[in-house]
C-alpha cells in the first residue's frame, strides 16, 4: 500500500497542477499517521464532488470518485445514474452508498506512486467529460434534461415508446387508476420512514401553506387503461394511508397486496399514522393542502412493452440498497411470462414473495435465509466451480442477479425439457421459478439429514464456517445427484480433501478457501460419476495422496479443525459403509 506523506502529496501536486485541480491532503491532528486521504477537486466545482485516494479500514489504498454533502442525492442523483450506465461493463469499478454520500471505487490496491498515477488518470479520463458537461443546478421543470438523463433512450426509440414528463399535484395523481405490478417489491416502509415523511410534509405545510412541496419523481407505465407504479410505491401507499385516516379513500388501497408481509406493514403503518394524527388534530383540516401543495414529477411510459417498463424499474431501483439481487431477479423473470398467462405470473410472484418473507423470519433468528444459502452459498458456487470460473467475488454488486438471468435462446426453437439441473442454462419465466422451488425443496430435505446436522452444528463461526460452507456445498451437489445413498461416506471423504487447505495454510482467507474447493475438481467428479461408487473411489484416490503436516508444525487452530473432523466422522461411524473411510480424518 502507498502511504500518504509529504513526498506523495508533492508528486500528486506536480502531476495535477492548479488551477485545473486542487490537491488537498487530510492531516489528522495528533495522529501518528501522516495522512488518511488526499482529495483532488475540480476547478469550478464545489468540494462535494472530487476524486480521492484514501486508506480504508483494511489498510488498502484505493482511488475513488466521491459525491458528498447532505443533499448529494438531489444534486448528483441524475449524474450518478448517467455515470453508472456508461460504466456498467467496467468490472474494476464498484458503486456504493456510504456515510458521507455515494462513491465509485476502483478495486485496484495502490502499492506505488505509479499505481496511483495510472489509476487516478484512468478515473479522470473515464469520468472527466461527463462530469464537466454536467450542470449541477438542473431545473426541476426542464423536461428534456431529465429525460435525457434517465438512460435507455435507445430502447425508447427502438420500441416506439413515448416517455412523457409532467408536474402533477398529488390530488391529480390520485385520480389516475394506479396499480402495483407483480414485479414490484413488497410495500415495506419501516416506522422511521413513515414518521420522517409525515414530519417533513407537515413541517412544510405549517411553515408555508402556499408554496408547493416537491416529493421527488415517480415513474408510471401506462397500458390497458391503467398506470402501473414502477417507482414511488412506498411514498404513494404511505400517503394513501394518511389520506384514509383523514377520511379520503383512494383507489391505490383497493389493490390486493399478495404478500402477507405487505399487509402487516400496511396495518402497522396505518396504526402509526392514526397515532400521529391524534397527536396533531389540525392535520384533518389540512387535507386540501395535502392534495394541492404536494407535487411530484411524474414520468409516464406510453406504448411501452413490459420489457421497457422492467428496464426502467431495475435501473431506477438498483442504485444504493433499494433492491436486492432477488428483487431484481423476480422482476427479470416475470417479464418472460406471457401477458395472457396472468395466473402463472400471479402464482410465481406469490411463491417468490413468500420465499423472501420466510427468509426474513430466518434472518431474524440469526440464520442465513434458506433461499440465500441455496442460491448463493451452494448453487452459485457449484455453477462456478464446475465451469472452472472464479467465484469469490463477494464485492461484486449484482453477481447473483447476473448468474441467474435468462440465458439467450433462439426464438424459433424453444428450450427443450425441464431437468432442473443446478448447472443448466437458466430459462426465463416460469421455468426459473420452478428451478428455484426445486432446489430450495432439495436443500430443505438436505438440511434434515443427519450428516448435514452434525456438520453444521460442529463447525460454526469465523473461518470454521467458511470451511463448513464449502464442504456443505460439495456435499449438497452429491445429494442432488445421489440423494442419501452413502451420504456419510461422501461427507468424510469430502472433508478430508477440502480441509487439507486448513492444514497447509497459516491464514484462513475466504477467497482462497473457495478457490481451493473449486480447484479440487470434486464437483466435476460428482457431475461425471454415474453412481456413488465411482465418485467415492475417485475421491478416495485424491485423499490417499494427502498427508497431515508434522504435529509440531500444526497451529492450535489447525489441530482444532482436525479434531472437529474426527468427531464428525466418529458420530457418523455407524452409517459409514467403506471401512477405510472411518480413519480418513483421524
Amino acid at each position: 500500500m502507498l502511504y500518504i506523506n509529504e513526498w506523495s502529496v508533492k508528486m500528486l501536486q506536480d502531476k495535477y497542477p492548479s488551477p485545473d485541480y486542487l490537491v488537498s491532503p487530510y492531516f489528522p491532528p495528533g495522529s501518528w499517521q501522516t495522512s488518511r486521504y488526499v482529495q483532488i477537486f475540480f476547478d469550478g466545482y464545489g468540494h462535494d464532488l472530487h476524486y480521492e485516494y484514501r486508506i480504508d479500514g483494511g489498510w488498502n489504498g484505493r482511488v475513488e470518485l466521491h459525491f458528498e454533502g447532505d443533499d448529494w442525492e438531489t444534486k448528483y442523483g441524475v449524474l450518478i445514474d448517467r455515470l453508472m450506465n456508461n460504466t456498467q461493463n467496467c468490472d474494476d469499478l464498484t458503486w456504493s452508498e456510504w456515510d458521507y454520500g455515494y462513491r465509485c471505487q476502483h478495486t485496484k490496491t495502490i502499492n506505488s506512486i505509479e499505481d496511483l498515477f495510472q489509476t487516478m488518470s484512468y478515473m479522470m479520463e473515464l469520468f472527466g467529460k461527463l462530469v464537466k458537461n454536467f450542470t449541477k443546478e438542473t431545473p426541476s421543470t426542464e423536461v428534456r434534461t431529465i429525460l435525457s438523463d434517465m438512460a435507455f433512450p435507445s430502447e425508447v426509440d427502438k420500441m416506439g415508446a413515448a416517455v412523457e414528463l409532467y408536474e402533477k399535484k398529488y390530488g391529480e395523481i390520485l385520480r389516475l387508476p394506479l396499480t402495483i405490478p407483480n414485479y414490484q417489491r413488497i410495500y415495506c416502509w419501516e416506522e422511521n420512514n413513515v414518521k420522517c415523511l409525515l414530519e417533513d410534509v407537515f413541517e412544510h405545510i405549517s411553515a408555508d401553506g402556499k408554496t408547493p412541496y416537491r416529493l421527488g419523481t415517480i415513474i408510471l407505465h401506462s397500458h390497458d387503461g391503467k398506470y402501473d407504479v414502477i417507482d414511488g410505491q412506498q411514498r404513494l401507499v404511505t400517503l394513501a394511508l394518511l389520506l384514509s385516516e383523514t377520511g379520503v379513500k383512494t383507489s391505490l388501497l383497493k389493490e390486493k397486496f399478495s404478500s402477507q408481509r405487505s399487509l402487516e406493514y400496511v396495518a402497522y403503518n396505518k396504526h402509526i399514522i392514526h397515532e400521529y394524527v391524534l397527536r396533531h388534530l389540525g392535520i384533518r383540516d389540512n387535507v386540501d393542502e395535502l392534495l394541492n401543495l404536494l407535487e411530484f414529477s411524474v414520468l409516464v411510459l406510453q406504448n411501452a412493452s413490459i420489457d421497457l417498463a422492467y428496464t426502467f424499474f431495475s435501473n431506477q431501483n438498483s442504485r444504493g440498497v433499494a433492491l436486492t439481487d432477488y428483487d431484481l431477479l423476480k422482476a427479470h423473470h416475470l417479464r418472460y411470462i406471457p401477458s395472457n398467462a396472468e395466473q402463472q405470473s400471479k402464482r410465481a410472484a406469490e411463491v417468490w414473495n413468500k420465499m423472501i418473507e420466510d427468509g426474513r423470519d430466518e434472518n431474524e433468528r440469526s440464520d442465513i435465509p434458506d433461499y440465500v444459502r441455496t442460491l448463493d452459498t451452494y448453487i452459485y458456487r457449484l455453477r462456478k466451480w464446475i465451469r472452472k470460473n472464479e467465484c469469490d467475488d463477494s464485492t461484486d454488486n449484482y453477481r447473483i442477479k447476473r448468474e441467474y438471468e435468462a440465458a439467450p435462446v433462439v426464438d424459433e426453437i424453444p428450450p427443450f425439457g425441464e431437468r432442473f439441473y443446478f448447472n443448466e442454462p437458466i430459462q426465463g419465466g416460469t421455468h426459473f421459478f420452478s428451478f428455484v422451488e426445486q432446489h430450495l425443496s432439495k436443500f430443505r430435505q438436505f438440511s434434515k439429514t443427519e450428516e448435514y446436522t452434525i456438520l453444521h452444528n460442529t463447525m460454526q463461526g469465523g473461518s470454521d464456517q467458511w470451511y463448513r460452507d464449502v464442504v456443505e456445498g460439495v456435499l449438497f451437489c452429491y445429494f442432488l445427484k445421489f440423494g442419501e445413498y452413502f451420504l456419510s461416506d461422501a461427507l468424510v471423504v469430502i472433508m478430508r480433501v477440502l480441509l487439507q487447505h486448513r492444514y497447509e495454510n497459516l491464514r484462513a482467507v475466504k477467497a482462497s478457501i473457495v478457490q481451493y474447493a473449486g480447484d479440487t475438481g470434486l464437483v466435476l467428479m460428482i457431475d461425471q460419476a454415474t453412481s456413488p461408487t465411482f465418485f467415492l473411489a475417485e475421491a478416495r484416490n485424491i485423499a490417499k495422496e494427502l498427508s497431515y503436516p508434522a504435529r509440531q508444525r500444526m497451529l492450535p487452530i489447525m489441530r482444532s479443525m482436525r479434531t472437529k473432523a474426527a468427531n464428525i466422522t466418529a458420530q457418523l461411524r455407524r452409517n459409514i459403509v467403506v471401512e477405510s473411510f472411518k480413519n480418513l480424518n483421524r
